[in-house]
């Protein structure tokens, strides 16, 4: 199914971290969405949890794609959409890739493998073979630079070669739930630094709390990604960016609103409950309001597309899910948004200037496409 749309817009307000201006210029988008599948050669991938670990390569031919339950890691040719190889690990041993779930996936320009789980990260060969084991925990050139009463995540982003790790520090480790600031280690200088970031802090205003003999949590998720020298952190609720430039050791925060989009969630709904139902329907209240997807990048036209979601009522009294999707220039400023955009959840990424989205048809791996013309 291909379809063809062709949008313009005018004059849209920008705000940055100390700006704010009127930009009066005008683009034109277009985009076609189709499908493809994937030609796994008889091969059974698990498609749901392969969806939330698959990574590219650097080069971004390949997706791996990770099978739990074989410990295989499956390589997909991008260009031809099938299975190219597979990398067989083993669960125990000296090489063994552990039993626990895995965060996420990483691969490095050398095929080379940074596999976090909640007892450390697990770096291994293109043949399966285990390369090192870290643990931010014992290794000092880390620990002793984490802030008192938290830890430092094994989730996180790596650059191509794997020498450089991007990751957060907080109360807690693993998800995306929660996070103080950034901790960033370069892996060759065996060094580490790391600093507060108050975007990625303010997860805490949104949080619902069902307070009981055991609080139980509902909060929103945080999306952290490092792209040539910067590492970009974003939260759901907030409509911003908090950028760190590695090259001029600086941090700064850009923030956006417009007509279609507030900044930030307008927070109608408690934060504290003491009962499920009412936990429920602050949930189901909070749903309602603007949830802002992560950024991703397109290295083909130098933007950065992010989708954002909210439920509303029709006409006719039935609840419908909008979306609006805005673009951003290389820098980060907001040139473009359309709302009834299509629904581009879940793990996406870029191929050739194309977004892909995965999905599962009956176990069968595929893609919605969706390729962009300015």
């Amino acid at each position: 199914m291909k379809n063809n749309v062709l949008f313009s817009i005018l004059g849209l307000l920008l705000f940055s971290c100390n700006t704010e201006k009127e930009q009066k210029s005008q683009i034109e988008l277009s985009y076609t969405i189709d499908t493809v599948w994937i030609d796994s050669k008889d091969l059974l991938l698990t498609v749901d949890l392969g969806l939330r670990t698959m990574t590219l390569d650097p080069p971004e031919r390949y997706l791996y794609f990770y099978n739990a339950g074989e410990k295989r890691m499956d390589k997909i040719d991008l260009d031809s959409y099938e299975l190219d190889r597979s990398i067989q690990f083993a669960a125990d041993g000296p090489n063994g890739i552990g039993s626990l779930s895995l965060y996420d996936v990483h691969v490095t320009d050398q095929e080379e493998f940074y596999i976090s789980s909640s007892d450390g990260i697990r770096k291994m060969d293109s043949s399966g073979n285990r390369i090192e084991f870290l643990n931010w925990d014992v290794e000092d050139f880390v620990s002793k630079n984490i802030p008192t009463n938290t830890i430092a995540s094994f989730s996180g982003d790596y650059d191509s070669k794997g020498n450089f790790f991007a990751g957060v520090y907080g109360k807690s480790r693993g998800g995306r739930s929660s996070g103080e600031g950034l901790v960033l280690i370069d892996l060759l200088k065996r060094s580490s630094k790391t600093l507060e970031v108050p975007l990625l802090k303010s997860l805490e205003s949104y949080e619902i709390v069902l307070e009981g003999e055991i609080n139980t949590t509902n909060g929103d998720e945080f999306y952290l990604n490092l792209v040539d020298d910067r590492v970009l952190i974003s939260i759901s609720p907030v409509n911003a960016i908090a950028i760190y430039d590695l090259k001029t050791d600086s941090l700064y925060q850009k923030s956006y609103s417009s007509d279609l989009l507030p900044a930030e969630k307008p927070g109608n709904f408690p934060r504290k409950v003491n009962s499920l139902e009412a936990m429920e329907m602050a949930v189901k209240t909070k749903y309602y309001e603007p949830t802002f997807g992560k950024f991703t990048y397109d290295p083909v036209s130098n933007t950065f597309f992010r989708f954002t979601y909210y439920q509303n009522f029709s006409a006719e009294g039935s609840e419908e899910r909008s979306v609006v999707l805005s673009v951003f220039d290389q820098e980060l400023n907001l040139i473009y948004e359309l709302d009834n955009a299509p629904h581009f959840t879940g793990n996406i990424f870029f191929k050739d200037g194309k977004l892909h989205k995965g999905i599962n048809q009956n176990d069968e791996l595929g893609f919605t496409v969706m390729e962009f013309k300015f």
